[in-house]
């Protein structure tokens, strides 16, 4: 059971994602999320193509396969995924962070963590693999653009205010990279200000997926990356 100094924890990590949460959306604000946007954003600058869907949608899965098939063509690529862990009996238990390109992966669970549902969140875990991939790379020889992966932009990843930060300033960031990945449905009705205000943003487009869209909204947007990154597709 956790004790009342573990609850105070995290209630104070609560407390002060609120506030960066905040913070985060007047950025997004001021840089062109919501009322339009596109006034403020550079026609030149790369876009952000991200999926959202509900769980099982298999955005990740979506998110991977795309990356694989860019690195195969040589563009460099830096980000991380979220990738399930399994219980013995098949159950998910909770979510690894791998980052990309390199594959480092981590996990833990310690019991003062803010939850997301019936997982806990290792913030402090998740910010030491996870921020320094935000970083665009620089472009490869065979692409003009280099491409950063974000899977995703979710409520776990939210616990971080730090995560929140660091979205909020490569949005808003002339890098020539595009952004590629995943932003959280609405569950239940129960919206995430963060990601609707990154979905409203005039350099982001969002596909809906299902399981039965993904496969045809996967090969369109890995054509829309290739023609970003300036490679054409194969075939």
């Amino acid at each position: 059971m956790p004790s009342g100094k573990d609850d105070a924890v995290a209630g104070e990590l609560q407390r002060l994602c609120r506030r960066a949460r905040k913070r985060s959306l007047d950025i997004l604000a001021a840089s062109g999320a919501g009322c339009g946007g596109d006034a403020q954003v550079p026609p030149t600058a790369p876009p952000w193509l991200m999926v959202t869907g509900q769980p099982g949608s298999g955005k990740t899965t979506l998110v991977r396969r795309v990356a694989e098939a860019l690195a195969q063509r040589g563009v460099a690529l830096r980000g991380f995924f979220t990738e399930e862990v399994l219980g013995a009996g098949g159950s998910r238990v909770g979510f690894d962070v791998v980052t990309v390109p390199d594959g480092r992966r981590g996990v833990g669970l310690p019991a003062h963590c803010p939850r997301t549902g019936a997982y806990a969140v290792d913030v402090a875990a998740f910010e030491a693999l996870a921020l320094p991939a935000l970083s665009p790379p620089p472009p490869s020889a065979a692409a003009r653009r280099s491409v950063v992966v974000i899977d995703e932009v979710g409520r776990m990843e939210l616990h971080s205010a730090a995560f929140q930060a660091a979205v909020t300033r490569l949005l808003a960031s002339p890098a020539e990279a595009v952004v590629f990945g995943a932003l959280t449905a609405p569950i239940y009705g129960h919206r995430v200000p963060f990601c609707d205000a990154i979905a409203a943003h005039g350099r982001v487009s969002v596909d809906r997926i299902t399981q039965k869209t993904r496969d045809a909204v996967r090969e369109a947007l890995q054509r829309r990356l290739l023609r970003e990154v300036g490679l054409r597709e194969e075939g």
